[in-house]
């Protein structure tokens, strides 16, 4: 996914010059591949168009300004890797449930889950540690 002008710059300097590359934007609504629709574009003057009603794909020129085609073009695909973060939250879950029950542990790591898709999260793994509890000095 583009989501500025500087990673649209980025893409310009792998591809090859005069050379179209798809660049994993499609229609129905525009999509990045990953699923994603970030609200960067920079379209070629007069596009998107969809010329003769077959044009759901989306490529860069040699301008690096995007157009759309048709998907079934035989134009190379430039694509990268997401990176994977790793976020640590620190709870403090108060229930007379016992969370070291497997059955609750994963009872509440589904809720979880449930609201981060929610919210569009995609492709995360959720697991707890569960710390001791620090006994007050007399």
């Amino acid at each position: 996914m583009i989501e500025s002008s500087a990673e649209n710059e980025q893409v310009s300097l792998v591809k090859p010059a005069d050379t179209l590359v798809w660049i994993g934007l499609y229609r129905v609504p525009w999509t990045w591949s990953d699923m994603s629709q970030g609200s960067f574009r920079l379209w070629r003057s007069g596009a998107p168009n969809n010329n003769g009603g077959s044009q759901f794909c989306m490529a860069e020129d040699n301008l690096h300004y995007w157009e759309d085609n048709m998907c079934s073009a035989p134009i190379p695909f430039i694509c990268h890797q997401a990176l994977k973060f790793r976020n640590v939250v620190r709870m403090k879950i108060v229930t007379d449930a016992d969370i070291t029950d497997p059955a609750v542990n994963a009872q509440i790591l589904q809720q979880l889950s449930a609201v981060l898709t929610s919210q569009g999260w995609t492709d995360f793994k959720l697991q707890w540690k569960i710390l001791p509890i620090k006994q007050k000095e007399n």
